[in-house]
């Protein structure tokens, strides 16, 4: 005989007993959970607190006891929905490492409230009309869920799960309540003797369906089948692009090297993913493989180093991961980057991310990089002693006329001037300087036979040898003179040159064969983010990139 629905919408008979004794057992856990009082003290390595998704609860808990085994870390999980675990999270910050949200938005939200630091992508899934197996009363989509009977004058009961708590009800009122289906299934739930109710988590709602206290639900893709039931694709479902199940490090965790270090392993194409795609979730478009501690590349342009530098140290060590940074000209990168695809015998390897100079070099490798994304400005300045004793007044004197030795001058404006510029080919700061003199039709001037002019691989080289006395102007960028603020308080002054050629911009970029894409893709983010920006700022850059992603 069929169970009813009870009065008000709830699920009656047996389920009722399930539904009570989960939420006895809720209670009970929540009641452990308060008493269990605050984590260990940040540092303290040994057991990790996930706020896992109801319906990831099958493959996450073969993961966790595989890193168990593998590395002697217990990881504690709390089940619930999305929305209920972000609620406990937001009453208890420090408590947790990392939530498992079914869906991205849930995680997004936390780092809008400063509760998450790093996201990760896990893998995807779509919400689906999950009926009895043989589907014996040949529900086809969501307009019979509408009807209240079905071809044999049977009462059509429905389970939803509720999307203030889980997120598989979020994305199907997403998909659904610009039709009005939302609304019309909402408006069934508050009728005498409903037939629609709702439930607080996935699994809650396939278990209705699999106990026979239900005919249908909403609920994944990977949820249906891991309980064994039937599915019914919907369009309005299928079309939509299946939902990113998201994975937050917090920013309360008390050890978050530690979390990081699990979220890897959980990600990983070799242990976490595998595992997902048993349990029927669609796994992750090329993951990064496992490493205990991935060794990377990331070569950089030499100008980049006063932003970057102190950046990539502690986003290493947070990681747990080792990130070797080359910096150089980037003519010189590209001439390696490029040697090594010839297969020439060319030290290290390929990079796994590059931080261009500027795009004009970016363009010349980028076949071989993802899109790159754009991050600053750094301006073309000329630079000259302090007091401008020479008075250097453009661009214009670097092709001063030389000074007559029969004719000397006391007139500080016709004096000859030793020059210093950047290698127009080892450096885009040399190359950017070379196109403008050769628009400008001073190239030949300066360059002029006789005349000497000193090049380095790198603006700081320059300004070094201007500190010292061995040179009298300097084509640089700005950062290279305000990444030390003792140059322009004490020795060095800026010749703005006002002209639009005058500048570089610089774009990162990871490698389209770099081994961990998503760890350097983590990378970028922690570049973009509002400490960076002001870092950069400070060190004389300009801010192109458009402020990152929640």
């Amino acid at each position: 005989m069929r169970r009813p629905l009870t009065r008000g919408g709830l699920v009656g008979g047996p389920w009722l007993i399930v539904v009570g004794s989960l939420a006895v057992m809720a209670g009970l856990a929540w009641v452990l959970w308060t008493a269990a009082g605050p984590r260990k003290a940040k540092g303290q390595r040994g057991e990790l607190v996930l706020y896992c998704a109801a319906g990831l609860l099958k493959p996450v808990s073969e993961i966790c006891a595989a890193y168990e085994r593998e590395y002697g870390i217990k990881v504690q999980l709390e089940p619930d929905g999305s929305g209920k675990l972000l609620s406990k999270i937001r009453l208890v910050p420090d408590r947790g490492d990392l939530f498992l949200a079914a869906e991205e938005s849930y995680v997004r939200d936390a780092r809008k409230l400063g509760l998450v630091a790093e996201i990760l992508p896990v893998a995807r899934q779509h919400v689906v009309l999950a009926v009895e197996p043989d589907n014996p009363h040949k529900i086809a989509g969501v307009k019979d869920l509408l009807g209240e009977k079905d071809p044999h004058g049977e009462v059509i009961r429905v389970v939803l799960p509720n999307p203030e708590l889980a997120a598989v009800g979020k994305s199907a009122r997403r998909a659904l309540e610009g039709s009005g289906q939302w609304e019309a299934l909402l408006a069934e739930t508050r009728k005498l003797n409903a037939r629609v109710s709702m439930v607080g988590t996935v699994t809650e709602a396939a278990q209705a369906v699999k106990i026979g206290a239900a005919d249908a639900t909403l609920v994944w893709d990977a949820t249906a089948r891991q309980f064994d039931l039937e599915t019914v694709e919907v369009p309005v479902f299928r079309s939509r692009t299946a939902e990113q199940v998201t994975l937050g490090v917090l920013a309360g965790s008390g050890d978050p090297t530690a979390a990081l270090h699990f979220a890897r392993y959980l990600t990983a194409r070799d242990r976490g993913q595998p595992v997902f795609q048993q349990h029927f979730l669609q796994p992750l478009d090329d993951a990064d493989p496992w490493e205990d501690y991935p060794s990377l590349v990331l070569m950089s342009g030499a100008m980049l180093k006063p932003g970057v530098d102190d950046l990539v140290k502690e986003f290493s060590q947070r990681e747990g991961v080792s990130i070797n940074t080359i910096y150089a000209g980037c003519g010189i990168h590209v001439a390696q980057m490029k040697a090594m695809k010839r297969g020439e015998a060319v030290a290290g390897h390929f990079p796994d991310a590059y931080f261009s100079c500027d795009v004009s070099f970016m363009n010349m490798v980028q076949p071989w990089f993802e899109a790159s994304t754009i991050i600053t400005r750094n301006d073309m300045v000329l630079v000259v002693p302090k007091g401008n004793p020479n008075r250097v007044r453009s661009i214009e004197d670097l092709a001063r006329p030389e000074e007559d030795p029969a004719k000397p001058t006391d007139d500080p404006a016709k004096r000859k001037l030793r020059i210093g510029l950047a290698h127009p080919v080892n450096s885009a700061l040399g190359a950017l300087t070379d196109d403008l003199l050769k628009k400008l039709k001073l190239h030949a001037k300066v360059y002029a036979p006789g005349r000497v002019v000193l090049h380095a691989d790198a603006g700081h080289m320059l300004v070094n040898q201007m500190r010292t006395g061995a040179l009298d102007l300097v084509v640089v960028y700005r950062s290279n003179v305000l990444s030390n603020p003792e140059n322009a308080e004490k020795h060095l002054d800026i010749v703005e040159m006002n002209l639009a050629e005058a500048m570089a911009i610089q774009p990162y970029a990871v490698a389209k064969n770099s081994q961990h894409k998503y760890l350097m893709r983590r990378l970028l983010e922690a570049i973009l983010s509002p400490d960076s920006q002001q870092r950069f700022r400070g060190a004389g850059f300009q801010w192109l990139a458009e402020s990152p992603l929640p």
